[in-house]
């Protein structure tokens, strides 16, 4: 591991630390979006802005929702910087740091009264706040005058803007898609050949959503493609009794009629819960912040031993 690796290791860890963000998967998801990333350490603005932005995926991904007093230490923690202090004259920083308790202010005073989607959007929206006061533009390039910045605040808060997706993303999910490939090409190939005909989609379109989805629900569209022939054998058996006896000749194991009413209703949605996170449909909502859909379909596949089952600490607000 080189220096300038461990150094950015050792920031993320700070800052998860100082955020009170103790989960252990959020750490090492970041570790490794980091790792495969192969970012150098820098001084300047823009690390800055990538540290924050390798964060705040990491939660995303583990479906860790942003708390009031969270929020309002992600913003403090990223106006101040890499240096630990704002570097703008008096003036400016006079400006900055009435902003920032006026957003503290409205944080406090309306998040909890704010709808799920709202709440999922806080992070990026402070995002956007930190890349100003850091850069002076926002996550789209666009000049904001800190002047301005309060007015930023309320306008994308209260408006269907949509904010930018974060480019670490998709990037980082491209670099660990190649990683995949250490896998047999004729194994890649039957994988998105079996998406292709369970969705109906182009295989060209595919590889390229796949591209863009995060690494834990790649491994699950990958699991339920490998297992499309008992896919296709558990979908004829619907409805019958034969249904039960395969699933359970497979598993070794009784199910419960909860337990197969799972199966079943998984089963005749495996399209749609594909063409979902294809889609980028599934968003978090509740005060776990995740989307109890997706959950309880992929509850019916971890229960036929269709996906791989990963329990996820759930974090309270």
């Amino acid at each position: 591991m080189n220096t300038d690796q461990l150094k950015t290791e050792e920031i993320i860890a700070r800052t998860l630390n100082e955020l009170r963000i103790t989960d252990s998967k959020i750490r090492q998801n970041a570790l490794t979006i980091v790792k495969n990333m192969n970012i150098e350490y820098s001084d300047s603005n823009d690390y800055w802005i990538f540290i924050m932005k390798v964060i705040i995926s990491s939660c995303e991904s583990n479906y860790h929702s942003f708390s009031k007093s969270e929020l309002c230490d992600l913003l403090t923690i990223g106006a101040r910087g890499p240096n630990k202090e704002l570097i703008k004259t008096s003036v400016e920083n006079k400006v900055i740091d009435n902003s920032i308790f006026n957003i503290y202010k409205d944080i406090m005073e309306n998040f909890d009264n704010s709808d799920d989607i709202l709440k999922s959007k806080y992070p990026k929206i402070i995002l956007n706040i930190i890349s100003i006061i850091q850069k002076g533009v926002d996550l789209n390039g666009d000049k904001i005058n800190i002047y301005g910045l309060e007015r930023y605040y309320h306008k994308i808060k209260n408006t269907n803007i949509i904010l930018k997706d974060f480019d670490i993303e998709a990037t980082a999910a491209t670099n660990l898609l190649t990683k995949r490939n250490e896998v047999s090409r004729t194994n890649t190939l039957d994988f998105i050949n079996s998406l292709s005909i369970i969705t109906g989609r182009d295989e060209k379109d595919l590889e390229n959503l796949l591209q863009k989805i995060h690494e834990q629900d790649y491994k699950k569209v990958a699991d339920l493609c490998i297992n499309y022939n008992k896919l296709q054998k558990y979908s004829k058996l619907l409805d019958t009794k034969e249904f039960r006896d395969e699933v359970e000749k497979e598993l070794g194991r009784k199910l419960t009629d909860r337990q197969l009413q799972h199966a079943t209703i998984s089963i005749r949605k495996v399209k749609i819960y594909l063409e979902n996170i294809l889609d980028g449909k599934f968003l978090p909502h509740g005060s776990h912040g995740i989307n109890h859909v997706k959950h309880n379909l992929e509850y019916g596949y971890q229960i036929m031993g269709l996906i791989e089952y990963r329990r996820r600490k759930q974090l309270n607000a």
